[in-house]
């Protein structure tokens, strides 16, 4: 299949791609960037302005360092690296897939809860907050980490603040959201399974980047804590929130803070940039208690770093002002196509 290219990228063959792909290929197109479409599964795109060429995979490109791609996707060695730098990072430890009891030892150092998840991961999969029991966390690490993954898994000190995406670029572009876990809103009338349809029957449109409300492992151990059941009837505008992370790929909402927040933050975040040498932009996870204030080290947590951040969010957010943040890797990419 490589080698094999799309002469014409017309709107069939653009919607087969992820619509973070396509939105980066809008902008090139928009500039005058020839792209051919190489290997759709890959999502493997040559881009070519005049004798520029450049193969851009899944949105990584030649200015992207792959030494610092494959450091920052191992959750664990980017905790250390940061933590080396004195960047806040929930407090944390790495463990082999047979190593429960060990794991069990550490949360009950640190202090539950705790949050579990793998070394390497995206989307938000298998990742498991309020882990309140060293039962609890046994029966995740054998059952999920041990028996079905098979791989390598974090322990981490959980840390309460609101959960933010930042971008950010080399030449000090940002933009900020901030991410609300997936919830319905009740009417009195519908139970929180009609609900959830009705909302993911809206949210098939596709008029921004929120995605349907997943219904998992991890909605039901977090409905069953709290003691929510599906066909409760919530009250007219009751918030009732269906898991802890706030994964927009898991049907959370992402609200635009761009102008909202602290210059402190973004100061933090370009520290966090600069630690990666080479990085052209990146996207941070960033946990705050009050992310229009001061960060001060008890303020905010950097859970994790992304050298392919998601862009999708900030140009269509369900809520707030869209930012184009294709342009700002466009900028990066294509220097010499800058307005």
């Amino acid at each position: 299949m490589v080698g094999v290219t799309i002469k014409m990228l017309d709107d069939s063959k653009l919607l087969e791609l992820h619509t973070n792909q396509r939105l980066l290929i809008k902008e090139m197109q928009l500039r005058g960037i020839h792209v051919d479409i190489i290997y759709q599964d890959m999502e493997l795109i040559r881009a070519e302005y005049g004798e520029h060429v450049e193969w851009i995979l899944d949105r990584d490109s030649s200015i992207t360092p792959y030494s610092v791609s494959v450091i920052c996707g191992d959750k664990y060695l980017t905790k250390r690296i940061l933590e080396q730098n004195n960047i806040r990072v929930p407090i944390g430890e790495k463990f082999l897939p047979n190593e429960w009891e060990l794991s069990v030892l550490y949360a009950r150092k640190i202090g539950f809860p705790v949050v579990v998840k793998p070394v390497f991961g995206s989307h938000g999969d298998h990742i498991y907050m309020d882990v309140e029991s060293e039962g609890e966390l046994k029966n995740i690490v054998q059952n999920v980490f041990a028996s079905t993954l098979k791989v390598s898994f974090i322990v981490e000190k959980q840390f309460e603040g609101k959960e933010y995406r930042v971008f950010l670029t080399k030449e000090g572009k940002y933009a900020v959201l901030h991410r609300e876990p997936a919830h319905v809103i009740g009417d009195g009338i519908h139970s929180i399974i009609e609900l959830i349809d009705m909302e993911n029957e809206k949210r098939k449109a596709r008029e921004n980047s929120l995605c349907p409300i997943a219904l998992d492992e991890i909605t039901e151990l977090y409905m069953s804590k709290n003691h929510i059941f599906m066909k409760d009837i919530p009250k007219e505008n009751e918030k009732v929130y269906l898991r802890h992370n706030s994964n927009v790929a898991k049907g959370g909402l992402c609200i635009d803070y761009t102008d909202r927040v602290h210059e402190s933050v973004i100061e933090n975040c370009k520290k966090i940039l600069n630690t990666f040498a080479g990085l052209p932009y990146i996207g941070i996870d960033y946990m705050s208690k009050d992310i229009e204030q001061e960060q001060t080290d008890e303020m905010y947590h950097i859970v994790e770093v992304n050298t392919v951040p998601g862009i999708h969010m900030h140009m269509r957010p369900s809520e707030g002002k869209p930012r184009n943040v294709a342009k700002y890797m466009v900028d990066m990419i294509f220097p010499e196509t800058k307005e």
